[in-house]
């Protein structure tokens, strides 16, 4: 991590505590909402589950770009810290995407309140699932593409010549035939 990351992450946790002592409570279920997307962020910055994973939801929510969230809230010292967090995005991968963008009040409320609910579950890696099943699906098409054009030996000159030589016509020249 990168040493002004750990910087600000640092900051949060040290000053969130003196002025967000009161912090409402947010709702796990529209957290987790605007994390997957099904909601959209008022702002219309995307969703985090586009790049961050989270355990505990599936295969589904195993994104690779960013880390996985699931240890968010102890990492950083609790729930208040990563509100902190959440109001500045202070990594550069975020900037671009939520320049002019910044979450409201209840969204950091509910997605603060979502990954305190997801604390302490494995993280995010799917089961494999997803790898076995385009593994089969490949293997299945393999088998149907070999066995449907297994009758199609030859290329498709030679087919042309065979069917003009049963029919008695002429056989075309090659263009290395000389007359």
């Amino acid at each position: 991590m990168e040493r002004s990351r750990w910087f600000v992450v640092l900051i949060a946790a040290l000053v969130a505590p003196l002025g967000a002592a009161g912090l409402p409570a947010g709702d796990p279920a529209a957290g987790r909402a605007l994390f997957v997307g099904a909601r959209a962020f008022e702002a219309g910055g995307p969703p985090c589950g586009a790049c961050h994973g989270i355990g505990g939801e599936g295969g589904g929510l195993a994104a690779r770009f960013g880390p996985d969230l699931s240890g968010t809230v102890e990492a950083l010292g609790g729930p208040e810290a990563l509100d902190g967090m959440l109001e500045s995005l202070p990594f550069p991968s975020m900037e671009p995407l939520y320049a002019g963008r910044a979450l409201t009040t209840g969204e950091r409320n509910d997605l603060t309140a979502f990954l305190v609910a997801a604390g302490g579950r494995a993280p995010a890696g799917g089961d494999g699932a997803i790898v076995l099943h385009a593994g089969l699906a490949f293997a299945a098409l393999a088998l149907v593409l070999f066995l449907t054009g297994r009758g199609h030996a030859g290329s498709a000159r030679d087919r042309l010549v065979q069917g003009a030589r049963r029919r008695g016509a002429a056989t075309p020249a090659t263009p290395g035939d000389r007359p």
